[in-house]
């Protein structure tokens, strides 16, 4: 009895790596999405790619998992301290849309999170891996 075979298992395992190959292009997407938003050595926001030096930072969007160009990460520190009500606005575009599009991003990125971690994209990755 040790040597049945699991034909669901193998069925189950068939159809996933068939799926993959049909929607090659969209995994390719999905892959460079993920690494790219979770890349450490470019700017979280602008994408602008940073030097080794860069990515070590003291600042508060180390703590996030962020990191930043010294211009997005001057406007993240911004908005942490508007949207805690610990300073006012320096500058014009520091408004209600602006403290909205960084609010945004901030759920943009912990979806990106979320999806992450869930099962379906781990079992993704043991397939890409095999």
């Amino acid at each position: 009895m040790d040597k049945v075979v699991d034909i669901k298992e193998r069925l189950a395992g068939k159809r996933l790596k068939l799926q993959l190959q049909k929607h090659q292009g969209k995994v390719g997407a999905i892959q460079k999405l993920v690494q790219c938003s979770l890349c450490h050595f470019k700017c979280a926001l602008c994408g602008q790619h940073l030097g080794v030096s860069d990515c070590s930072s003291s600042i508060p969007s180390a703590s996030f998992g962020f990191v930043f160009c010294d211009d997005c990460g001057g406007e993240f520190e911004e908005y942490l301290a508007l949207s805690r009500g610990e300073k006012s606005p320096e500058v014009s575009w520091h408004n209600k849309e602006w403290l909205k599009m960084w609010s945004a991003w901030l759920d943009y990125r912990k979806t990106i999170n979320g999806f992450v971690g869930s099962p379906e994209f781990k079992s993704l990755l043991d397939e890409l891996d095999k």
